[in-house]
């Protein structure tokens, strides 16, 4: 019953077919898996089955029973046989599995089916047919196969309970499907993204760039969270306290602003800032926000906590604590920090105009710049400190630190047209009452800027014609910049934007 008893039987002729075609098989075979890995072809591994275990398991056969002349019906050709058949069904499964899954596009069902499925699914065809092979080349009746197969399932059984335990639980999970590669999920303790889902665990890289290993039956037994259900969005929230001596209405409104204008807080849901306590220090404040995925939200709490600092320390919101200093004999409190006042004697031409503002002789209370005491305002990388819609800061004049002026061109998108730096001014509508506010000023390292009102920089202008000049002049060239802008959508760089009475 052989299915090469049609072959010749002289030996010669099979000894040279084996000795010439074993080696040409490989050969061309070789070429195709090639070519196909050249071209991205699906039916690579199918290949790869043929040319690793069909072709030498048939020239076993070949070898067997026409250069050693067993029979059929002996063990050694039976055995050749049985393992060559078991070699063509999983190359034939392998072919199936590169039709219908090697190429299977986002979204559609083929990519959806689970790994897991299709190797349990492929195991249970291969054990099928090696029944059915068993059958076919020993000559035996399938009950018995699979009577003895259903005896070692049961004694395979009682001695892996705990693996086929995992194998149950991965096949629930399966069909109930709480998670998906791709997944955030805390379990046992860790949180991370799902990467893989095979017959016994499930695997998990954490956010320190380890792979966390979780039995399936752990998953199907105790409790655990999917980060990225049943929406991708994660909220996440923030309490700090701040001094009784800050309404909290003023309070909430200084943390949401800073919450809407943070990078990668959403709009919807919109965040929020809630009084949550009265503590034994300070007031408590609860800050929610919502980011769009679980791998953002790291980034943007840093984002928030950084900008929290900067954000209290410009609206003067004291952020108490309990501390206790103690100081040896021979030591002293750190030196106060300098104020604005003492940052402006860095720039001559302002601290002359102001000094001559503060010595003029002027008595009427709106006239005195004393009313108008600069103050010091503190930016984080990538705060945006001016903005076109925001609320009229007055005169601002760099410390230190630099800033990226830009204004829009004529499709509206931001365009830079000046970097600011140390005795750099911005605010121009603090100046001039007609100027529009067209350009947003972004700080692209830590700034500090001395802050004038604008009645105090109307005195100090007035008492200055020179620095009054100087100023001006920058603020026609930033408005021609931006004219040039809007007109042509690009930037020519010959308008002085940049030039902004450096003192």
């Amino acid at each position: 019953m052989s299915f090469l008893s049609g072959l010749p039987t002289d030996i010669l002729i099979p000894s040279i077919s084996l000795v010439a075609g074993f080696p040409i098989s490989m050969l061309v075979l070789n070429e195709l898996i090639n070519y196909c890995d050249s071209r991205s072809i699906t039916i690579t591994p199918t290949l790869k089955a043929l040319r690793n275990f069909v072709l030498p398991a048939l020239v076993l056969v070949l070898f067997i029973q026409f250069l050693l002349g067993l029979p059929q019906d002996a063990t050694a050709s039976r055995l050749a046989e049985t393992g060559f058949w078991i070699c063509v069904l999983m190359a034939l499964l392998t072919f199936i599995n590169d039709v219908v899954f090697g190429r299977a596009r986002k979204g559609t069902w083929q990519e959806r089916v689970p790994t897991l499925f299709r190797d349990l699914s492929r195991m249970l065809l291969v054990a099928l047919g090696a029944s059915i092979i068993y059958s076919h080349v020993w000559d035996q009746e399938i009950t018995g196969a699979l009577t003895a197969l259903g005896i070692g399932s049961v004694v395979l059984g009682l001695a892996l309970q705990e693996p086929l335990g995992n194998i149950v639980s991965g096949l629930m999970l399966l069909f109930e499907r709480p998670l998906n590669i791709g997944d955030w999920i805390t379990a046992e303790g860790a949180t991370g993204k799902v990467t893989k889902i095979n017959w016994r665990s499930v695997h998990i890289e954490t956010t320190a760039r380890e792979m966390r290993i979780v039995p399936n039956v752990s998953l199907y037994k105790n409790a655990f969270s999917n980060l990225s259900r049943p929406t991708p969005l994660r909220t996440d929230t923030y309490e700090i306290g701040f001094s009784y001596d800050h309404p909290p209405n003023l309070v909430k409104e200084i943390l949401l602003e800073m919450l809407q204008t943070t990078e990668g807080v959403l709009a919807d849901p919109a965040p929020k800032v809630r009084t949550v306590n009265y503590g034994d220090f300070s007031v408590v404040y609860r800050l929610t926000f919502t980011v769009l995925q679980q791998e953002e939200l790291a980034s943007t709490r840093d984002r928030i906590l950084t900008r929290l600092w900067y954000v209290s320390r410009r609206a003067g919101l004291n952020i108490p604590f309990p501390i206790t200093m103690e100081y040896g004999p021979s030591e002293t409190p750190a030196a106060p920090q300098p104020t604005a006042s003492d940052l402006l004697n860095a720039f001559p031409r302002y601290r002359g105009a102001y000094s001559s503002a503060k010595t003029d002789g002027s008595t009427k209370d709106n006239d005195s710049i004393d009313a108008f005491p600069p103050n010091l305002l503190e930016y984080t990388t990538g705060e945006v400190m001016l903005h076109p819609h925001s609320r009229s800061l007055g005169f601002c004049l760099i410390s230190n630190g630099k800033a990226s002026l830009t204004a829009p061109d004529h499709e509206g998108k931001m365009v830079e047209i000046a970097t600011l730096g140390a005795g750099e001014f911005f605010g121009e509508h603090g100046v001039s009452t007609g100027q529009v506010r067209e350009f947003t000023v972004t700080a692209l390292t830590d700034v500090k800027v001395i802050h004038l009102k604008p009645e105090a920089i109307s005195i100090v202008l007035a008492r200055s014609l020179t620095l009054a000049s100087e100023v001006g002049d920058a603020i026609d060239s930033r408005r021609r910049a931006a004219q040039l802008l809007r007109r042509k959508g690009r930037y020519l760089g010959d308008s002085g934007a940049g030039t902004a009475s450096r003192c």
